[in-house]
């Protein structure tokens, strides 16, 4: 198996904008429409476009400097509405030009195109550079300039919808959020927030900026910590596409858990072992725990056990599956206590949560206090669950997700795909989605179509993709099964309304 390719980051920038008199920072939630980390907290910034170096700026910077520039004060105009606009000599600018320009972006024109036309340029003088960051995936380079003002500037609805509860937020309470499970911080404005919140309200601008420009060391880089305590490393498996890798979560503030390790490959095991390492910084793993049997959640088992020295957990319905040894078996409601020695207020507390449907012996994690739900295979943050009969179970997978929504969580890590804080949202749209494939497939029925590959048809159209059609086989079956179930449909490979 070819390892992964190395990635070419794009670049992008972000703006960090500070409020003097008590150290607030201009942070926004991303909203569904944002391309990555959709419910976590962000300062405005985004992607450099191809033209943004020839944004007007009145620092007079060029090349390289001129993109970043450009496309952070940009992206904080469409992002948050925040206006920088000055006259073209860097006099304060005409309100009427200024309105025009802004109408002329909310009716289509770029921003580049609006200053021409209304000859004003954006306003960088006020920006400090913080050297760039290359996020945890290395997908992007992101330069970052500070902001300071006293209060915040004049301000627009903002063209783009990326971004929502723009406010100006203390980094402490930020990060107290993240401790206590309430907000979600990606890697940078995690790394970002935490060093704001120890300056001194009257720091001067230029050593907030000092503070800020010092380049994370490597393991600080590479963490995501979704909240105190719960790592996730993505690592590349044989599982389905879309997806290419499956989510181990490290959980824990003192000795850790371990949750589906599950990759086979040489590569990306060396990559785990590195990146555990600086979770771990001298702590144990004390136990590994198994969601289900799959052998994309399972791969690295037996050699992290061997390694660490550690307990295997799943269910007996899972352990039933592996060619390996379980040395702990648990079941629903079996709670693993996670004590943090330097403070009880860090202590995890997950209760295993039986939801079979998926696989018989499914267990979930699911912390109350933090409302975390670690979720497997029951919900998907790329792709889609397959319920493949007869280890899955169409009427008992939605039972085990109305369970789930009972729970009422705050936040879903999948095991394939980022972080869901739309929780009991997401879950019920599964749900609601499952149903209405049901109500497609009773209509195929309905109109004649009376064997698997007729219902597909059907079922899921014409578009749906050949490498595909298995899958859907499978959940075509799994639904049917169902529907005999419920007494609506009668057959056997060849099904029929129940007269």
């Amino acid at each position: 198996m070819s390892q992964r390719p190395p990635r070419v980051p794009r670049r992008a920038a972000g703006i960090v904008m500070r409020r003097r008199r008590d150290g607030a920072v201009l942070l926004g939630r991303r909203t569904v429409n944002a391309r990555s980390w959709a419910g976590t907290l962000a300062f405005p910034g985004g992607s450099v476009d191809d033209d943004d170096h020839l944004l007007p700026l009145l620092s007079g910077a060029v090349g390289e400097e001129a993109a970043f520039r450009g496309a952070a004060l940009r992206e904080a105009f469409e992002e948050a509405g925040l206006v920088s606009f000055a006259a073209e000599n860097g006099d304060v600018a005409d309100e009427g030009d200024v309105a025009r320009a802004v109408a002329l972006v909310v009716g289509g024109r770029s921003l580049r195109a609006a200053l021409a036309d209304t000859k004003l340029a954006l306003d960088d003088r006020m920006l400090l550079p913080l050297g760039a960051w290359l996020t945890a995936e290395g997908s992007f380079l992101v330069a970052r300039f500070l902001w300071p003002v006293d209060e915040a500037p004049t301000s627009i609805t903002p063209p783009t919808q990326e971004l929502d509860e723009l406010e100006l937020r203390l980094p402490a309470a930020c990060m107290q959020g993240w401790r206590d499970g309430s907000v979600f911080l990606p890697p940078p404005i995690r790394t970002q927030l935490s060093r704001l919140a120890t300056l001194p309200t009257d720091c001067s601008d230029d050593d907030v900026a000092a503070v800020m420009r010092k380049a994370p060391a490597e393991p600080e880089r590479l963490r995501r910590d979704v909240i105190d305590g719960v790592v996730f490393i993505d690592t590349r498996t044989p599982t389905l596409a879309p997806a290419t890798t499956t989510n181990c979560l490290v959980l824990g503030c003192g000795d850790v858990l371990l949750v589906d390790p599950a990759t086979p490959y040489a590569d990306e095991r060396a990559r785990f072992d590195t990146l555990l390492a600086t979770i771990l910084e001298g702590r144990r793993v004390a136990g590994i725990v198994l969601t289900h049997h799959h052998h994309d959640h399972i791969g690295d088992v037996e050699r992290l056990r061997a390694l660490h020295g550690c307990p295997v957990y799943a269910h007996a319905l899972t352990a039933e599956q592996l060619d390996f040894d379980v040395d702990v078996l648990i079941d629903d409601g079996h709670a693993f206590v996670l004590t943090a020695p330097d403070d009880p207020q860090r202590t995890l507390r997950f209760v295993a949560v039986h939801t079979p449907g998926h696989a018989r012996g499914h267990l979930c994690l699911y912390e109350p206090r933090r409302r975390l739900l670690v979720a497997g295979d029951m919900i998907a943050g790329v792709g889609s669950i397959i319920i493949d009969p007869p280890e899955g179970h169409m009427a008992t997978y939605l039972k085990s997700l109305d369970r789930l929504i009972a729970l009422s969580p705050r936040s879903v890590i999948p095991a394939h795909g980022g972080l869901l804080t739309d929780a009991v949202g997401r879950l019920q749209q599964q749900k609601a989605h499952r149903l209405a494939r049901e109500t497609r497939v009773l209509a195929a029925i309905t109109a004649g179509a009376d064997d698997v590959e007729g219902i597909v048809a059907a079922a899921y159209g014409p578009d749906t993709p050949p490498a595909m059609f298995a899958f859907a086989a499978r959940s075509v079956l799994a639904i049917v099964e169902k529907l005999v179930e419920d007494g609506v449909v009668v057959g056997d490979g060849r099904w029929r309304l129940r007269a």
